[in-house]
């Protein structure tokens, strides 16, 4: 089973190894995040975890437009 390693700020896959690895550190391609501690999820739950996000914000916009 494939693991992907997900930035726990904006939730991107697009993570690399920081400094080549030197550091142990992951850097986010997206928000720039810079860290030891990301995400590492199955691709199910990963797609759960875009899903529950996305529902997040609908009811967000909808709390919002009463």
């Amino acid at each position: 089973m494939r693991r992907i390693l997900v930035c726990p700020v904006c939730k991107s896959a697009d993570i690399t190894l920081d400094t080549g690895g030197i550091t142990g550190k992951y850097m986010c391609k997206k928000c720039g995040y810079i860290g030891s501690v990301v995400l590492e999820l199955t691709e199910g739950e990963y797609k759960e975890l875009l899903e529950g996000e996305k529902l997040e914000k609908e009811a967000e916009r909808k709390d919002r437009n009463k």
